[in-house]
């Protein structure tokens, strides 16, 4: 039981730092579309 706990832990610790780059990778783009003018404000009313 603890050793598949700790395996569990691991696999986690391991699928949230491949998703760090990916969500890097996505601020980045976010980032220059921005800059661009590519983006717009969202309104809160219609969400």
């Amino acid at each position: 039981m603890i050793l598949e706990k700790l395996e569990d832990e691991a696999r986690w610790d391991a699928t949230f730092a491949k998703s760090q780059d990916v969500l890097a990778k996505l601020t980045s783009e976010t980032t220059t579309e921005d800059r661009a003018g590519k983006t717009q404000e969202l309104d809160r009313q219609t969400l």
